[in-house]
């Protein structure tokens, strides 16, 4: 039998680590955001967290070749969820949520412009290691700004390389990298071809 995912109790469980790195109690229910300010802080910090994170680029957060449909005028709206985007020329750049040409220096397209973009995703609908990750990262952050002792730290930085380390070895089974041509993780960017 199958355990259906409380979707509420991911976030909720993030926050209650974030809080008891400062000795708070846990939260039940989101209404506590409304009447705690340090479990709203802790959502907020995680939530920040996850946007860096995520802005990195993992496979499953990456489209390559995406195509935006033109708008009226022209225009190449872009969502609200993206965090980066590139036109695959190099020309095409997002400016004021549209995409922009800067050769042209419009905001006007006639045709399609395939771009590769990262995408901003819900914290519960990421994978375990990379939650994992941002909520260790969130709590040695919030509780830094928290309490400003750095000595009192209750996850370390290794518990946080460590973290980093699972939710990388996640991306690696699932993004098909190849040592040879996959760029960050690939050995392209370091080879000098000429």
């Amino acid at each position: 039998m199958s355990e259906m995912l409380d979707t509420e109790s991911v976030l909720l469980g993030a926050v209650n680590i974030l809080l008891n790195t400062i000795n708070e109690p846990s939260i039940e229910t989101e209404q506590d955001y409304n009447v705690i300010l340090e479990a709203r802080q802790a959502r907020d910090t995680i939530f920040e967290v996850k946007r860096a994170v995520l802005a990195e680029g993992w496979d499953f957060n990456s489209d390559n070749d995406y195509i935006f449909p033109i708008g009226i005028g022209g225009f190449i709206p872009v969502p609200q969820n993206v965090l980066d985007i590139t036109g695959n020329n190099g020309d095409v750049i997002m400016r004021n949520w549209r995409l922009y040409s800067k050769q042209d220096q419009t905001h006007v397209f006639e045709e399609e412009v395939p771009c590769d973009v990262i995408w901003d995703m819900m914290f519960d609908s990421i994978t375990h290691p990379l939650r994992h990750y941002i909520t260790i990262r969130a709590a040695r952050i919030f509780q830094a700004r928290t309490i400003g002792d750095a000595n009192a730290n209750a996850y370390t930085e290794t518990d946080e390389e460590d973290a980093r380390l699972a939710a990388r070895r996640s991306e690696t089974r699932t993004g098909k990298y190849n040592m040879l041509s996959s760029g960050a993780y690939g050995t392209t960017n370091k080879i000098n071809r000429s």
